[in-house]
């Protein structure tokens, strides 16, 4: 039930990002200048709920999802490899070191946008540096750090419309109550 919806917010999520976000004029930088970016935010709130390994996975596929979609202007796979490792280190840090303001096992809201803040940027400076890398001819470096300050500002302002419901979510449907959805085993088997 967790992975299901997880599975149709990140739908939603993505779509929203595609359709709407995208799509909107930010700035007057040469590409349009940043905007807000939900799979941040989503991916957030996915590894700091799963272990680093299912939050790798969540973050390839909306990355591969948003570099399919239009209006990609990008190599296909940038993206994927960034919101792959975001969502690994994310969740192998919070495993690693636990949530500072943890209550009753339950991620706090502050930690997770700050975290929202921190990986904003982090998303940011990687796209950027890996676009120098592969001589993307749209990053300049002129524009990175306007870049990154402005989208990294606009995802924090929209986090907690979407880190903090999806964060609720998926620590309200915890994994291990549906672990035995199979039904309960005699001695003898069926």
């Amino acid at each position: 039930m967790r992975s299901a919806l997880t599975l149709l917010s990140v739908t939603v999520i993505v779509l929203a990002q595609t359709v709407v976000v995208n799509r909107l004029p930010f700035g007057a930088l040469s590409d349009g200048g940043p905007g807000p970016d939900l799979a941040v935010a989503a991916i957030v709130a996915i590894a700091l709920t799963t272990s680093p390994s299912a939050a790798a996975g969540w973050g390839f596929g909306m990355g591969l999802a948003l570099d399919v979609l239009p209006p990609a202007d990008h190599a296909i796979g940038r993206y994927t490899l960034v919101l792959c490792l975001a969502g690994y280190l994310v969740a192998l840090v919070h495993r690693n070191t636990g949530a500072p303001g943890a209550v009753a096992g339950r991620t706090s809201r502050w930690f997770a946008v700050g975290v929202v803040l921190v990986t904003s940027a982090g998303v940011g400076l990687a796209y950027a540096g890996l676009g120098l890398f592969v001589g993307d001819p749209g990053t300049g470096l002129a524009d990175i750090a306007v870049t990154t300050v402005v989208g990294s500002a606009l995802t924090l302002l929209v986090s907690p419309l979407v880190t903090l419901p999806l964060l609720w979510l998926r620590e309200l449907m915890v994994d291990h109550e549906f672990a035995t959805v199979q039904g309960p085993m005699s001695p003898r088997g069926w």
